[in-house]
């Protein structure tokens, strides 16, 4: 299968898949069940023909169904039993925050390198999505050093919608990484990355490897030419001058004119706009990633005019008479007056800061007038 693991690593991946996947296979009547690993007989999951065990890998995500094949690696006919599931699976795209974060977290880079030569990344990852991986350092990513066809890697470590912020201190290192990073772009034009996802600690840190760094890429990125999916200009020669954000503000390490979802490139110029005069890729201001409107609406938030995915944060319409416009829920609840309890926008009513509290003008004038 390629990749050497130690047993103890290898009891690791098998007690990480058994510990938290449902196996599942077809009943005659054509009905899931679930089965265990064993039965009163001392039958073996293992005893069941290739054709079953790679008919239940088809129920599983990915990372599953790849930690499923590698825990029947442990003889001849095993590893022949895992060819046989790998085999039957497309890995172009490979996303971590498909299973549950529990198992995510128990991986070590380790799993990550058996993972990624298992299903040859060098010659089909296009795609990969480390959601969950909190306990990686990054070494286990070394194999993708060698790919000219992997297009995003996605290091944010959260899954979809989610805030990037990790609770838990990530171990993803500089040091480890962006090595390997800088070996993927420095075939340039022969290289395919078009998006990278950088973990938040990193943006937020701002060291200087990591300044260089993005220096770097934005370079790769300009030689690169990519052209709006609308227009068919040039990005960077439409508005902003930097693929990525180069300044230490909120856009430092998150790459411009590339949606994070469909990987097509829109620019900025006036005539690549939609119907409300708003740009076709937006920043959400909470899961902090860029997307176009043809994967994901987005709204503005009238009050701090910041936008967010529609399944990132639900936005709240403001409670003034016949008004539409939207709130984000913290502008929202930062705009409920303190005596009417009503969250209105600024066209709507002014307000201001009184010992503390957030009071609309109307209840502020009407409590005067009462002195």
């Amino acid at each position: 299968m390629g990749g050497n693991i130690c047993n103890k690593k290898r009891t690791h991946l098998v007690s990480i898949f058994f510990a938290k996947s449902s196996i599942i296979t077809m009943s005659s009547s054509n009905k899931r069940r679930r089965t265990t690993t064993s039965n009163n007989n001392g039958t073996h999951i293992k005893d069941l023909p290739d054709g079953i065990l790679v008919g239940i890998s088809s129920y599983l995500a990915k990372p599953s169904a790849v930690l499923f094949a590698l825990s029947m690696t442990i003889d001849s006919r095993s590893t022949q039993t895992s060819k046989a599931i790998i085999s039957k699976h497309n890995w172009n795209v490979l996303d971590f925050s498909d299973i549950e974060k529990r198992l995510a977290s128990k991986l070590r880079d380790c799993e990550i390198d058996t993972i990624l030569r298992s299903i040859d990344a060098v010659s089909n990852l296009k795609i990969l999505k480390l959601g969950g991986c909190v306990k990686i350092t990054g070494s286990g990513l070394d194999l993708l050093r060698s790919s000219v066809v992997i297009q995003q890697i996605d290091m944010s470590l959260v899954g979809k919608h989610e805030a990037p912020t990790i609770k838990r201190e990530p171990k993803l290192s500089e040091d480890i990484v962006l090595p390997i990073l800088d070996d993927i772009i420095s075939r340039g034009r022969a290289s395919s990355l078009k998006q990278l996802e950088l973990p938040k600690k990193w943006r937020d840190a701002q060291s200087t490897d990591m300044d260089d760094f993005l220096a770097r890429y934005n370079g790769y990125l300009r030689n690169q030419r990519y052209s709006c999916s609308k227009c068919d200009r040039v990005c960077v020669e439409t508005g902003r001058n930097e693929w990525i954000g180069l300044q230490r503000d909120e856009w430092h390490g998150i790459q411009n004119y590339t949606c994070f979802g469909c990987l097509n490139h829109f620019c900025y110029d006036g005539d690549c706009v939609d119907g409300n005069g708003d740009y076709y890729v937006q920043l959400c201001k909470k899961c902090e990633k860029v997307y176009c409107k043809v994967c994901i609406s987005t709204s503005s938030c009238s009050n701090c005019y910041r936008y967010a995915c529609n399944e990132c944060e639900e936005m709240k319409t403001c409670e003034g008479e016949d008004c539409e416009r939207t709130l984000c829920v913290r502008c929202f609840e930062k705009k409920k007056c303190y005596y009417c309890k009503r969250s209105r926008c600024l066209r709507c009513v002014g307000h201001i800061e009184c010992q503390g509290k957030t009071v609309c003008i109307e209840c502020n004038q009407s409590r005067m007038g009462r002195l």
